[in-house]
């Protein structure tokens, strides 16, 4: 929220100053007009497009000297140091065409790093965006959940993807696996992912196609790419209805040094108070956080370095549907640690070179009613990649991996071989091809993996890609130890995509089909096996235009999906009961610059999941009502000598409406509870203070 604090402090600001006319022509090196060119000052939101013969014009508020920054997809950037004056001549622009590249989805965000993020068929978010997206409180998998090709499974705070299951989807941070990386809670209250938009500034989701790199996930990949040194040192307070939290960032004086803490705890007792909860909470949510950061350049590299410990204690009364609601008491209690160290180091022209070491610890003693369990996960991962050029515009990268798994059920033992690379076929083709390796020593078994796309650029506003791959994933680990006949699961994804970009304007529609085999199966009392199987096909399309209005940023999305799956316990082939067929969403935000204030709304909707009935003969065949949810945010600067304000204010399901997510029944089908909200409404008010230098220009480049 401190980035969030740091765009609101200028944009009250900006209008405290002159105004100078910037006028001028944007050129190709053949001295032809480039139409679209995104031309604005650095570190502003002051800026304006070219229009068809190249020419912009607009009004700054700045003085004295200035950076100017031009940006277009199918250009090198190009920047010009100039100082504002009165009678500003006209400006003349020259900026050269990139090589076809096969970055095919960025929405916004920066360049990613050697070996870590994957922008291929992937939604790029900022900051600001999660900031600013209503609904998600600050939370990025509630973000994604807006997103096409994700679903709303509003009972589990999992990322649901194109027919996947939330344990599909993987998470990494620079590059490094996170093993449980969302909060641990109590059953069916949706639990939010540990950590803060704040300290990333690449925020990648993959849903289906992504390159070999990435490994034992069957239906999509979150990559989280750490910031590098801040402008500036800064220190942030934040005062909620249910904690407080605080960190400072601090930058050494070369600027070759840099890292921060933050401390917060966490009560929601007093918040519940004043909040009704559906929820009889016997001890609401009770957390304390701890993250670190470092960071030094080398004499041609950087070392990176992210710490997180987390604990948290919550219990509720349970009702039991065996006894027809009468109630126990369930309790759950967590520590959480993560440990990300990479260091990339550039070894010549042509090369450059990843390593990384990620640690995971995980505890969680669980007691419900009279059942007691203890479970804990360690894991120790190694990751190398190499990557370069070995010729003119051909990429090429190989990279290893080792895990060292130990938990209640075992130890194991997985190691991982890939090689990727692009190359282009024709000026506006580009193959990307590779292949990856996986070994499990509790599985005795190995997997090859080939995956391959195609991109072609139509023109500077227009691309198509294919894209086909295998992807594999290990079994839960509660089966590996007793079942020995288990497998990889693998999944066959075949995608074709289109996008049109265009001044600050996207449009994006991707087709899919995903084939299942080898999933874990148990039916009708049978040991666990690996002859599961099942489909996804579907359609998703998005729309966002940051341009037509001036300060207003909105998106449309919509996807359709088709799945059935026989695995786990199902006797037949059957819609699962996490997807849903249709689901659109509308996501609007607004900039009132002078006022320093902030709006913004979204609505989601989505119709009915199948749930279980065991009193319908028909296996999964009931579905409950249509899903929707509107909500909606605001937030007020007030800026002080040494300081800067934010008050922000959000209502999340303003309508009250209490959805049905699925149902809990008793085994003879006599007595059912509902799964819903916890809450009718939720709201959020908080007081942000940030205190010292202002480093609002690092957070204004990541606008649309």
């Amino acid at each position: 929220m401190k980035h969030f604090i740091a765009i609101l402090v200028y944009l009250y600001a900006a209008f405290a100053y002159g105004q100078t006319t910037l006028r001028g022509k944007v050129v190709d090196d053949h001295n032809k007009p480039i139409m679209g060119v995104n031309v604005f000052l650095q570190g502003t939101i002051e800026g304006a497009s070219t229009d068809e013969n190249g020419n912009f014009q607009f009004v700054s508020h700045q003085k004295g000297s200035v950076t100017l920054v031009c940006k277009h997809l199918a250009m090198n950037d190009a920047s010009k140091l100039i100082t504002l004056q009165d009678d500003m001549p006209a400006l003349h622009i020259t900026m050269t065409e990139k090589e076809a590249a096969l970055d095919e989805v960025i929405l916004t965000g920066r360049e990613s790093s050697l070996g870590i993020t994957d922008k291929k068929r992937a939604i790029i978010l900022n900051t600001m965006d999660i900031d600013t997206t209503p609904g998600a409180d600050g939370d990025i998998v509630s973000t994604l959940s807006v997103l096409p090709g994700a679903q709303q499974v509003g009972e589990s705070g999992l990322l649901f993807v194109r027919g996947g299951s939330g344990e599909e989807t993987k998470v990494l941070i620079d590059g490094l696996e996170v093993l449980n990386p969302f909060y641990s809670g109590v059953p069916d209250v949706a639990q939010r992912n540990r950590f803060s938009p704040h300290i990333f500034k690449g925020i990648i989701f993959n849903t289906g196609g992504y390159s070999p790199q990435y490994g034992n996930a069957l239906s999509s990949v979150l990559s989280l790419e750490t910031n590098d040194h801040p402008n500036k040192p800064s220190t942030v307070i934040a005062i909620l209805p249910y904690g407080i939290q605080g960190g400072h960032d601090f930058l050494s004086k070369k600027e070759t040094r840099s890292g921060g803490f933050d401390v917060g705890y966490f009560n929601f007792k007093p918040y519940h108070k004043l909040v009704k909860q559906h929820v009889e909470w016997l001890k609401p949510a009770e957390s304390l956080i701890l993250t670190g950061t470092f960071r030094q350049n080398t004499s041609k590299g950087m070392l990176k370095w992210y710490g997180y410990c987390n604990t948290m204690d919550q219990a509720i009364n349970q009702p039991q549907v065996e006894l027809r609601g009468e109630k126990h008491p369930y309790e759950s209690k967590n520590v959480n640690a993560v440990s990300i160290l990479t260091y990339t180091q550039e070894l010549n022209t042509h090369w450059e070179l990843y390593t990384g070491y990620g640690f995971n610890y995980n505890r969680d003693k669980i007691t419900d009613w009279n059942n007691y369990e203890h479970k804990y996960a360690t894991q120790h991962q190694f990751r190398a990649v190499a990557a370069g050029t070995p010729i003119d515009n051909w990429h090429t990268e190989v990279g290893t991996e080792l895990f060292a798994y130990n938990g209640n059920y075992g130890n194991d033992y997985t190691t991982a071989l890939w090689a990727n690379a692009s190359l282009p076929l024709q000026r506006k083709l580009y193959l990307q091809a590779g292949i990856r390796t996986e070994y499990s020593n509790q599985l005795h078994q190995a997997d090859v993996l080939p995956r391959m796309a195609l991109n072609y650029r139509t023109g500077k506003l227009h691309q198509l890609s294919v894209s086909a791959g295998l992807y594999s994933q290990k079994p839960t680990e509660s089966f590996l130890p007793i079942y020995r006949d288990l497998a990889f699961a693998k999944s066959a994804h075949y995608i074709a995509n289109y996008q049109y970009t265009y001044d600050r304007r996207i449009f994006r529609v991707e087709a899919y089909y995903k084939d299942y085999q080898r999933l874990l199966s148990y039916a009708n009392g049978h040991l666990p096996t690996a002859s599961g199987r099942g489909y996804a096909k579907g359609i998703d399309i998005f729309w966002r235009d940051s341009k037509t209005l001036k300060d207003f940023d909105y998106w449309l999305s919509y996807s359709f999906l088709d799945t059935q799956r026989q695995f786990l316990h199902y006797p037949i082939m059957a819609q699962p009961s996490f997807a849903m067929p249709h689901t659109a969403h509308i996501v609007a935000k607004y900039f009132f610059e002078q006022l320093g204030l902030f709006v913004g709304g979204s609505y989601s909707v989505s119709s009915g999941r199948a749930y279980e009935n065991p009193n319908n003969s028909s296996f999964l065949s009931d579905r409950t009502p249509v899903y929707y949810n509107l909500n909606a945010n605001i937030a007020l600067l007030r800026k002080g000598k040494h300081t800067f304000n934010t008050v922000v204010f959000s209502v999340n399901n303003i309508t009250g409406y209490e959805p049905i997510f699925s149902y809990r029944y008793s085994n003879d089908g006599s007595y059912r509870l509902p799964i819903t909200l916890p809450y009718k409404r939720s709201f959020l008010v908080g007081w942000f203070i940030s205190i010292g230098k202002d480093r609002s220009s690092e957070i204004i480049d990541q606008l649309p």
